[in-house]
């Protein structure tokens, strides 16, 4: 489900901005759409938020270029350090 949204929204992103890196509007529109995903599987908006934090730090660090991310949104939906990020969330 996140994969659907990500690709969508970060998508958009992508076109709007050509150079590599992880520019504020994809940023923006990469944490929106997690946010998006989160609050279909968790009522506590605090704990999106900590989701969604760890989320970008794990996704920013794994792929430091925006291109790179989308080119493995598949992957990063799988992704075991991704996974951790809902630990906390679920306790």
């Amino acid at each position: 489900m996140m994969k659907n949204k990500l690709c969508a929204i970060v998508g958009a992103a992508m076109l709007a901005s050509c150079n590599s890196g992880w520019h504020q509007e994809n940023k923006d529109a990469f944490y929106e759409a997690c946010m998006d995903d989160a609050r279909t599987w968790v009522a506590d908006p605090a704990k999106q938020k900590l989701y969604c934090d760890c989320v970008m730090i794990h996704v920013m660090d794994k792929y430091p270029d925006v291109n790179d991310a989308l080119e493995h949104i598949e992957e990063l939906a799988k992704d075991p350090d991704i996974q951790v990020c809902k630990t906390p969330i679920m306790k």
